[in-house]
């Protein structure tokens, strides 16, 4: 066979090294962050067997169904260094938790610990490189030879996640005193070394590219220009402010307002990689520099997505869907945030019920039609750190629905087993008022107080049932 056709045929039956994107951000010799994406080789999607690592829950605050879990995995911490481990890792968790959005809403976070052992201590290529330790999830710097890329096998580290009772972002942490760390978007994997606090930052920042979805709001100051269309991650743009102000898209609602530690919001050139032809919402902010707060468009994204992995009620009884008959009562536990309430509004059909604010409600006093009566919660989370009211209506507020059948004895309106007297005098108070207002008194459900119901009422003069 030709030696051209035998390379050619070889080539084809070898498959495609497939790659993942990492994130390189550390701060540069000004502060300012640097690095950018990378495509690496991926580590094999499936690994035949792995190890079973005990796990500890940090911080529970419902059921992993309805909470964003955020786990920590350790690389190079070998049995006697388990407690070291434990240790940082609370303390890391705890300093997460002074960050927003992780401040106001940690009540909709569960944070667990994976107890994971390596052979040896450390990682690769710590403290210098073509150093080379054997450890369970391969993590090491001079990734790609960049010194402070700390890349893991994304792969071993989410089995190791797997561990935990849950795993929506996985920390991996390195037993070493070096500084570094990297970001695996698609993977929901950051990585940060352990035992050097500033680390962390670096996983703060990649939690807004993992989760976020958030851009680098850092560029090269190399005279690149961006000249192409406009981009979609929510906290860069093409528009200048006056552009963005006119036409009342991306970060519009945020143009002049202030906020501590990241100041007036406008449109920054420079951002995402390009020093020109791309804008950021402020002059910093952790998407820009470690240590930094989020802007607020940044900062409302991030809440965006913690209300589009959640909902902002663990149960209801009766569930949600469901048909009651009048009488019953109806509520619900909602997940509340640490520093503003959730607004609650209970309905009949599309009228809100007067007073009806609160997570419980009795149907006893609300009209049903024969056919049944649609009783709806809406629920809205009304931070002030979400301006755009298009992103609240969309995943900031959601809708629940019973449907209310009516009792056996719709005229007896005062609820005391008999139609008469006292019943009579409330319809005849209430006439001519909507059914929201009127409860009960709209015997026949038809939104007003009237003859029809009247008419109803004598006719069950007496006795229910009777």
């Amino acid at each position: 066979m030709d030696a051209t056709l035998l390379v050619a045929l070889s080539l084809a039956a070898t498959p495609p090294v497939r790659k993942e994107r990492v994130c390189s951000c550390h701060p540069g010799a000004d502060g300012v962050l640097e690095g950018g994406i990378l495509y690496l080789p991926a580590p094999a999607e499936e690994i035949a067997a792995f190890n079973t690592w005990p796990s500890t829950t940090i911080e529970s605050n419902g059921p992993s169904s309805n909470r964003v879990d955020i786990t920590f995995v350790g690389d190079g911490f070998q049995t006697a260094q388990l407690t070291t481990y434990a240790t940082l890792v609370s303390q890391r968790w705890a300093t997460i938790r002074t960050r927003e959005p992780y401040v106001s809403y940690h009540r909709y976070f569960n944070a667990h610990r994976v107890d994971v052992v390596s052979t040896d201590a450390s990682v690769d290529n710590d403290p210098s490189q073509g150093v080379a330790r054997n450890t369970a999830l391969d993590m090491g710097f001079w990734c790609n030879g960049i010194e402070r890329l700390l890349c893991v096998n994304t792969t071993k580290a989410l089995n190791a996640g797997l561990c935990a009772p849950g795993r929506d972002q996985v920390l991996a942490v390195a037993n070493s005193t070096k500084y570094g760390g990297a970001g695996y978007p698609a993977a929901d994997v950051c990585t940060f070394s352990g035992l050097e606090g500033n680390s962390l930052e670096v996983a703060l920042h990649e939690l807004g590219h993992s989760f976020g979805d958030l851009a680098d709001e850092y560029d090269y100051a190399d005279g690149t220009t961006y000249a192409g269309p406009e981009v979609p991650e929510s906290n860069v743009s093409i528009l200048t402010q006056a552009s963005m102000q006119s036409a009342g898209t991306k970060w519009a609602p945020w143009l002049g307002v202030s906020l501590p530690g990241v100041g007036v919001h406008g449109s920054f050139e420079g951002a995402r990689y390009y020093q020109y032809g791309i804008r950021r919402p402020t002059g910093d902010s952790l998407m820009r520099s470690l240590g930094q707060p989020f802007n607020g468009p940044s900062l409302e994204q991030m809440i965006v997505k913690i209300h589009q992995a959640t909902s902002m009620i663990d149960a209801a009884a009766p569930a949600a869907g469901t048909s009651l008959v009048r009488g019953a009562t109806v509520s619900v536990t909602t997940v509340q945030p640490s520093q503003h309430a959730l607004s609650l509004q209970w309905y009949r059909w599309n009228d809100p019920i007067p007073g009806a604010t609160s997570a419980t409600i009795s149907t006893a006093g609300i009209a049903a039609a024969p056919t049944g009566t649609q009783l709806r919660l809406v629920i809205v989370d009304p931070t002030t750190k979400v301006r755009n009211e298009s992103l609240r209506n969309t995943h900031l507020r959601e809708t629940y629905v019973w449907t209310l059948l009516p009792d056996a004895c719709r005229a007896d309106l005062d609820i005391n087993g008999v139609v008469g007297g006292s019943d009579l005098a409330q319809l005849l108070a209430q006439w001519g008022l909507g059914a929201v207002v009127a409860g009960r008194a709209d015997v026949n459900g038809d939104n007003v107080v009237g003859a029809d119901d009247l008419a109803l009422l004598l006719s069950a003069w007496g006795n229910c049932g009777s």
